[in-house]
């Protein structure tokens, strides 16, 4: 195990003669057995952060630490990095036994050892009766186990995973990551987990990168993501469903301030911490999320009048969707009455639990 510190590093690819950065600055510590996720969309940067680690890819400025030392020049084998790809990686013609003993082997670690470590990493992934089967044999879980265990058998200092769930159905999917929670309890290697999956990196992760055109956009526990967004992307990134957001314009009118929702005739009062920052023709973006706002009875200016566009029932908890022209508004309730298209429903934003962020920036607007 070794902590694992990222200084300002930064790759740019050149296309066309014409500098593309994938990565941009990006500063982060991974504690010494920690598990880190790097979160975003496709084409983020979190992959190339990943292969930098590993050294399968050039940095083009800034410093990789690996348990204080810099490694930026050391090549692959010489970092002591464990790496679980997405797509597996298996040898075919080898069986489990011969794929997971293979770094071993090839390091010249005695035939003794490498028998009680390769049986060591199958006990503890529970894959020992798959030894003496060959990958075409396996499934696709199966599979990514051994992905795995051929990754931790060596020991590696830090272990970097892929996007190693990206290939499993959705059952499997979360019995492998409780397997790979299981798994980092058990060895407390350093890990570094590459998903653009929010629900996976808040399971797994005990810190969480969030990661958005190559840059850093905010870095805490799962909790302190989903509670305390640093930004309108994170915001909207983080939470499933995710957070309403949309446009709103501050009107003031006998004494009273109220945020209308741009583009409809829709208002509703503002919240007591934003009224000082609230001045008229003021325009915010606002955002609350789908479990926060309540279906509520009788009239009232503190909620909302609008008409159910589409309503799903998901058994443990109910969906409402209602559209103000561009914006579909989503609303979570555990509430067991059905609710049909066309009925009206009246919302009430629950103002402790609402958010603002500048228009133009997308920072959070903070009081």
């Amino acid at each position: 195990m070794a902590e694992l510190v990222l200084k300002e590093l930064s790759k740019t690819y050149m296309k066309n003669n014409k500098p593309i950065p994938a990565v941009k600055s990006l500063n982060l510590t991974c504690r010494d057995g920690e598990f880190v996720a790097l979160l975003g969309p496709s084409g983020c940067g979190k992959t190339t952060t990943l292969r930098m680690v590993a050294g399968l890819e050039t940095v083009t400025s800034g410093q990789i630490l690996i348990g204080g030392n810099v490694v930026n020049g050391l090549p692959p084998h010489r970092r002591n990095i464990g790496l679980a790809f997405e797509n597996y990686a298996l040898y075919p013609p080898l069986t489990v036994y011969e794929n997971i003993a293979f770094n071993l082997k090839a390091r010249g670690v005695p035939a003794a050892e490498t028998d009680r470590e390769v049986k060591r990493i199958a006990e503890l992934l529970h894959i020992t009766d798959l030894l003496p089967l060959k990958p075409g044999a396996l499934s696709g879980g199966q599979k990514q186990r051994v992905n795995i265990a051929r990754a931790i058998v060596r020991k590696p200092s830090v272990l970097l995973l892929d996007e190693p769930l990206s290939h499993l159905d959705g059952k499997m999917r979360q019995r492998m990551r409780t397997e790979i929670k299981r798994l980092h309890t058990e060895i407390r290697s350093t890990t570094i987990i590459v998903t653009h999956d929010q629900s996976e990196a808040m399971a797994l992760a005990d810190r969480i990168a969030v990661i958005h055109e190559g840059e850093l956009q905010q870095y805490g526990t799962p909790l302190e993501i989903f509670n305390d967004p640093a930004n309108e992307f994170v915001a909207g990134f983080i939470g499933e469903p995710p957070m309403n957001l949309f446009t709103v314009e501050t009107e003031e009118s006998g004494g009273e301030k109220r945020f209308r929702i741009s583009g409809t005739p829709f208002g509703f009062p503002v919240p007591e911490p934003y009224r000082p920052l609230a001045q008229s023709g003021r325009r915010f973006r606002f955002g609350i999320r789908p479990h926060d706002i309540r279906v509520v009875q009788g009239d009232g200016p503190e909620s909302l009048a609008m008409p159910v566009t589409v309503f799903e029932n998901l058994g443990e908890e109910r969906r409402i969707f209602v559209r103000l022209k561009d914006l579909l508004l989503s609303v979570v309730t555990r509430d067991s009455i059905r609710y049909e298209p066309g009925q009206t429903v009246r919302l009430y934003f629950r103002p402790e639990k609402t958010y603002l962020f500048d228009p133009e920036t997308g920072r959070r607007v903070r009081v």
